[in-house]
Order: C-alpha cells, then sequence, then structure tokens
C-alpha cells in the first residue's frame, strides 16, 4: 500500500508500464521483478540486466579541507585515491559500530561523493552534517550537501552489459561539467575504465551527458550511470530500446538480491548495522592503518572479534530468512541467520549468519542447523562466494 512515506524513483512510472511487482522499500516504491526474480537473475549472469538504483543516496563533500574531512569521518584513505577512482570505505561510530558501507567518488582534492544506502541516506547526512559542524567550529572549510534527489542512478550489469554501453556512447574529454557533476580533470574513455573508475559519457542520439563508473552490486563485470533526475527516463528508454545488443532485460530488487548474496556482497540491515563491527564482518582490510578515524579508538580496545560471520548452503528445499536461529549437533543455540535466499545460479538455498561463540571456527562447524519454523534444516559451512565470475560453488 502507498503511504505519505513512500518515494517514487523518476522511473516509477515506468517500472507500472513494464508491469513490475512494486513493493515498499527503505522509504521508497520499487520493483520486486518484472517477470520473475531467477529469471533476471540469470539473465544477468548470462547477458544483461537494467536495474533502477535511483533511491540510492549521493551526498557532496566539498571544501579546502574535504580531504581532511573525509579521511578522519570514513575508515579508507579516501584522499589518496586518483581524481577519477572509487572506493569503498565504512563510515563508524565513535564504538566501532557500522554507521554504513559506501563507495567514495574523488573528484578532485577538494570534492568527493559518498553513495549510500537508501535507507541509511538520512541518517548518513545528518551525521555528516553534524562532523561537518564539529570541523568548522575548528575553522576547517568544508561543506556537506545532499543531493539525492537531484540525481538519477541506473545500472547495467552482466558479462554482456559492454555490448550495449560502448556501441551508445560517445567519449567526452573535455575537463568541465558532466551533467550534474563537475570533473577538475580529463575523463578517460569508457573502454579503458578498470574496476571502480569512473567517467564522463554522451549517450547518443539523446545527447545526454551522464557520468558513469565500472562498479555494481552483482558480481558481473557492470557500470554504475549517474543523469539528472530529470534525464533519468531518457536514459532508461534509450538503453530498453537497444536491448538486442546484449540481451538487456529490466531487474528489479528481488534479483538484484540475489545477485549480491551470491557474490558475497553485504547488506546493511542484515550483515551489517551499529551493533557490528567491521572484525565481527570480516572487513577489517577497509580500516586504514595510516590514519585516525571516528571509531578507530574503540577499535583498538576490542581484542578479539565478538562474534562470527559464517556463509553456508542447505540440502533442502527451505529458504532461511533473517533473525532465524542457528543451532549446534546438539540443537543449543549459537547464533542468528543475517542474510538467506535461494541461489538460481546454484539452484540451492544459500545463507549467512553470525556465531555469538567466537570460540567456535567455521572448519569445526561439522553438523549445526536451522530453525526454519520449528524445522530443523542441517546446513553446510561454505567458503564464500557463492558465485564467481564465470561459474558457481
Amino acid at each position: 500500500m502507498e503511504t505519505e512515506i513512500n518515494k517514487k524513483t523518476p522511473l516509477y512510472d515506468e517500472h507500472v508500464k513494464l508491469g513490475a511487482k512494486i513493493v515498499p522499500f527503505a522509504g521508497f516504491l520499487m520493483p520486486l521483478y518484472y517477470k520473475s526474480i531467477t529469471f533476471e537473475h540469470l539473465n544477468v549472469r548470462n547477458n544483461s540486466g537494467l536495474f533502477d538504483i535511483s533511491h540510492m543516496g549521493e551526498i557532496i563533500i566539498k571544501g579546502n579541507d574535504a580531504g581532511a574531512f573525509v579521511d578522519y569521518v570514513f575508515t579508507a584513505d579516501v584522499s589518496k585515491i586518483e581524481p577519477d577512482e572509487i572506493i569503498y570505505s565504512l563510515i563508524l561510530n565513535e564504538k566501532g559500530g557500522i554507521i554504513d558501507d559506501v563507495t567514495m567518488f574523488k573528484f578532485s582534492e577538494n570534492e568527493f561523493m559518498a553513495v549510500v544506502n537508501a535507507a541509511n541516506t538520512q541518517k548518513d547526512f545528518s551525521w555528516l552534517h553534524y562532523q561537518q559542524s564539529e570541523f568548522q567550529k575548528k575553522g576547517y572549510d568544508v561543506n556537506v550537501s545532499n543531493v539525492s534527489e537531484k540525481i538519477g542512478l541506473i545500472s547495467v550489469q552482466g558479462p554482456k552489459s559492454r555490448d550495449i554501453i560502448y556501441p551508445l556512447v560517445d567519449e567526452i574529454v573535455k575537463i568541465g561539467r558532466c551533467g550534474f557533476f563537475d570533473l577538475k580533470y580529463k575523463p578517460k574513455p569508457v573502454t579503458e575504465l578498470k574496476h571502480f573508475e569512473f567517467s564522463c559519457i554522451l549517450f547518443k542520439d539523446v545527447n545526454v551527458e551522464a557520468l558513469i563508473s565500472r562498479s555494481g552490486y552483482t558480481g558481473e563485470f557492470g557500470f554504475e550511470i549517474f543523469v539528472p533526475a530529470e534525464e533519468t527516463k531518457i536514459i532508461w528508454d534509450y538503453l530498453l530500446k537497444h536491448s538486442y545488443l546484449s540481451n538487456l532485460v529490466p531487474v528489479g530488487l528481488g534479483a538484484r538480491d540475489t545477485l549480491r548474496f551470491e557474490a558475497a556482497l553485504p547488506l546493511y540491515g542484515h550483515e551489517l548495522d551499529e551493533t557490528i563491527n567491521p572484525y565481527d564482518a570480516g572487513l577489517e582490510k577497509y580500516l586504514s592503518g595510516a590514519k585516525d578515524f571516528i571509531g578507530k579508538a574503540a577499535l583498538k580496545n576490542i581484542k578479539s572479534k565478538e562474534k562470527r560471520l559464517i556463509f553456508f548452503k542447505l540440502s533442502g528445499k527451505q529458504i532461511p530468512r533473517h533473525s532465524q536461529r542457528i543451532l549446534d549437533e546438539n540443537l543449543k543455540p549459537i547464533g542468528c541467520i543475517a542474510s538467506g535466499t535461494y541461489s538460481p545460479s546454484n539452484k540451492f538455498p544459500i545463507g549467512s549468519a553470525y556465531i555469538s561463540d567466537t570460540n567456535i571456527s567455521p572448519s569445526s562447524l561439522k553438523n549445526f542447523f536451522i530453525d526454519i519454523r520449528g524445522n530443523f534444516e542441517k546446513a553446510e559451512v561454505v567458503n564464500p562466494p557463492f558465485h564467481k565470475k564465470g561459474k558457481s560453488t
């Protein structure tokens, strides 16, 4: 049911026209699927898929001291990357809990963009705005702005995604405006982009400029395309018009979740939240050892993991779900499910869980069970990911 809190992306009407199953998600009305989750999932694995991810948040950080700001507020060495690169990072609270996981874009030494999870946009912005105020009190020049409603975000993912993107775009090699953004460097040709790099393109025929990144949330080769919100529909229609180039199909949130989980990518609210620290989540490699950041002092006092994240598969057909109990061979509760789904690539149920007893190693869990509505389903530990490009577990 539509309520006042449910926003619509610029593509909402297009999803309805395409017959999508619409559901509320993170404060937005979003497509769950168009044809089926399995069909859309497998088409991304084998061909390409088109995603509306305009619900994601974009926060711009700029100013003469923006580099110092992002290095203190985010855990990765954000300021050290080049001005056409992206880095994955965490935002922590003072206790070391994970406020959010984000991707950071560097436009120049004085301007950055955080792409944040949709459900956390306002929370993240409030946190960053508070930190901005603290910096400004000390005389630093930094400004944080939430530009999420001004930007549309489309993703093309899958091994054939280059087959549709490359023929439809012209390179832009000038320094200056790129759609909504202002670039201070000469962009690379899109055909030369490596993973976690971005550039500027012009979509032929429709004459729309866009920021394009080699990034995604599926474990496949792909692109994310940032355009002014009012031009999102133009690019969506243009790509679907040329869908024959890569067997492109629209993909909803259902397949986006199964794709990300097969690739063992975390989802905030499942593998991540403010009660979980980076060590528990296995994300310590994203903590810089070369600088201070919010939460670092608290993490130094954590002597060992407080819980342990494991991944598993089930031999039966029942699907594990978030918060269901994990039981040892004596049916003693030892943890809870973080994520669970059916893997269309592998054709069996898969999941992740946090084990509360850190003395239990994944290799020692020879016999354990998932309590699925009173049925004890036997599970087996699996080394993630469940899918790598070109093959599955």
